[in-house]
Parts: structure tokens; C-alpha cells; sequence
């Protein structure tokens, strides 16, 4: 970690942090613990955006714990400290559901209260990961609520890939599947929070994936906008979607749309925020508290 730019903000609590090793991969591991003089009200598996790691999130896990709320996250495999040097973006589909299954699975066996059902919560790629999980999850029945930031639903008209590059992409995902590429995202597009972008910036130099993992998470927004898979979403699954007016990497009408399609007796949500730019939890902190109210408003309501 550059010693100049180091996390921008001071937490309250102190997170436990974990290896774990599944299917030849060895998961770093992040858990924030409610105190022990706040009121217990339940747990989450929060699941990453494309290129991110657990440091990103400081400021929003903390906050959670602090409300009630235990983290559990996971740095997926292909990013952060689980995959790191030639490791960067090798995943596919299979591995993005097999590891999420297992880990869902391993803090339901850790629970002394086995009637507790778990908070789904996604930024981004991991949005569009846990929406699809509400439609298809191995383990959604553990599952009482999603919460899905910014989902990668749509790319916005200025980050989306030229046409050619993107019909190309299924035939070169199997014939190089292994073959990395700058995403090239802007910056100033994910946050208008200064000191969090310059973190990003100076962590994130370059927001790699593989050609893989581009297809496969592009692919899952494009299922999420299919009448006939959409409707499918389990209706005990309360959900709530959040994303800015001003995202200009995942676009909103997306997020709109699915959530159109959505069934009727499915408890849903949908909040446009209005200026905020793509990675609301670490947006500015006006913008921030906003954020932060709406989303424990939604999950205290569940």
C-alpha cells in the first residue's frame, strides 16, 4: 500500500480477516463484527464490483457493523489479494457461483441460530451477481433480502465497448478466455468523493479483467433484461436497487428496466439517486449518508 495514499477514512471497529481455501483458490476473507454494545439485527455477504477489494468498502462495512449489521466479504476470485499477479481476472461463471455458493453456505454453518436468513448485498459486477442469484442461487432459500448498488445491468452509452468489440467478445472468450485487458474505466465516472477516488486511483492503477470475466458478466446483465428469465426472481426475496442519476458506467434505465420485470408479489425497491455517480458507498459524504439511511431503512424493514 503507497504510504501517501493510505485508507481515507478511520474506522471505529477492527475487521477479522481470514485465508480460506476452496477449489484451488485461497480467499482472503474480511468480517466485520457488530459491537457488543449494538443490538445484533443480522448478517451480510457482500459481494464486490469488477477490480475491487475489501479496503474499498472501510468506511461502508464500518458503518454497517455499527447499525447492527456483520460483514462478511470476500475478495472473489480473480481479484484483490486472492488472485494476485497472473492470478488478475481468471474467473468465469462456474467459479463466480461455485465460490459464492461456498461461502454462503460456510457462514450458514457457522450460524447458532439456523432459522436466520442472510442480507445479499452487490455493487456493480456483484450487483448484477446477486440479482441473478435471486433468480437461480444455489443456497437463495438463505437468502431474506438483496440490496444491489449500481448493478451491472447495461453498460452506460459512454463506457459501453464499440459494437464490433462487443459481438466479438463470446467468440474470443472461448477461443483466449484467459487473455487480459484494461477495462480503462474513468475515475471521475466511479466517485465524486476526492479522497476515495484518490485512493482507488493510486490502488487501481489498472482495472484489469479477463476476456473471460468481461463476457460472462456482461452476459448476466443481458439475462437480467430477458421477459422470460426476469419473472423468475424468488418472491421471498425482498430487494431493494439503488443507483445513480449520474452513473456513467452502469447505466440506470437498466436497473429500471429489470426491476419493471420483476413480479408483482416480489417486496421490491427502487431508488434513483439523483447526481450520484456510480459507487454510491463511497460517495461524497452528503451523498454517503443519504445512501447509507436509504439502504438500513430498507434492511431494518426486513
Amino acid at each position: 500500500m503507497p504510504a501517501d495514499v493510505p485508507i481515507p477514512y478511520e474506522a471505529k471497529g477492527v475487521p477479522i480477516i481470514e485465508f480460506v481455501e476452496h477449489n484451488q483458490a485461497n480467499f482472503k476473507t474480511v468480517t466485520w463484527k457488530v459491537p457488543d454494545s449494538v443490538q445484533y439485527k443480522g448478517k451480510v455477504i457482500y459481494v464486490h464490483g469488477f477490480a475491487e477489494d475489501s479496503n474499498v468498502y472501510t468506511e461502508h462495512f464500518d458503518n454497517l457493523s455499527q447499525n447492527g449489521y456483520e460483514v462478511f466479504f470476500f475478495d472473489q476470485r480473480g481479484a484483490g489479494e486472492t488472485s494476485p499477479g497472473k492470478l488478475v481476472g481468471q474467473t468465469n461463471e462456474f467459479y463466480t457461483f461455485d465460490d459464492l455458493d461456498f461461502f454462503i453456505d460456510r457462514n450458514f454453518q457457522a450460524l447458532q441460530d439456523k432459522q436466520e436468513k442472510f442480507y445479499l448485498m452487490g455493487h456493480s459486477m456483484g450487483g448484477g451477481i446477486v440479482l441473478n442469484y435471486g433468480i437461480r442461487g444455489v443456497h437463495k432459500d438463505k437468502i431474506k433480502a438483496i440490496v444491489a448498488c449500481g448493478p451491472l445491468i447495461s453498460l452506460h452509452p459512454k463506457t459501453k465497448p464499440n459494437i464490433v468489440a462487443r459481438l466479438a467478445l463470446p467468440w474470443l472468450s472461448k477461443v483466449v478466455p484467459s487473455f487480459t485487458m484494461d477495462s480503462k474505466l474513468d475515475y471521475d465516472y466511479i466517485t465524486s468523493n476526492e479522497r476515495w477516488k484518490k485512493y482507488i486511483m493510486a490502488h487501481q492503477k489498472k482495472l484489469i479483467g479477463s476476456l473471460s470475466q468481461f463476457n460472462d458478466m456482461f452476459k448476466r446483465g443481458t439475462d437480467l433484461l430477458d421477459p422470460s428469465y426476469a419473472p423468475k426472481f424468488d418472491p421471498s426475496i425482498a430487494v431493494f436497487i439503488i443507483h445513480g442519476s449520474s452513473d456513467y458506467i452502469n447505466d440506470v434505465n437498466g436497473s429500471e428496466q429489470f426491476f419493471g420485470l420483476l413480479p408483482e408479489n416480489v417486496n421490491k425497491v427502487f431508488d434513483k439517486i439523483d447526481g450520484g455517480r456510480h459507487s454510491l458507498f463511497v460517495e461524497n459524504d452528503e451523498m454517503y449518508k443519504l445512501v447509507l439511511k436509504k439502504t438500513l431503512d430498507f434492511m431494518n424493514a426486513y
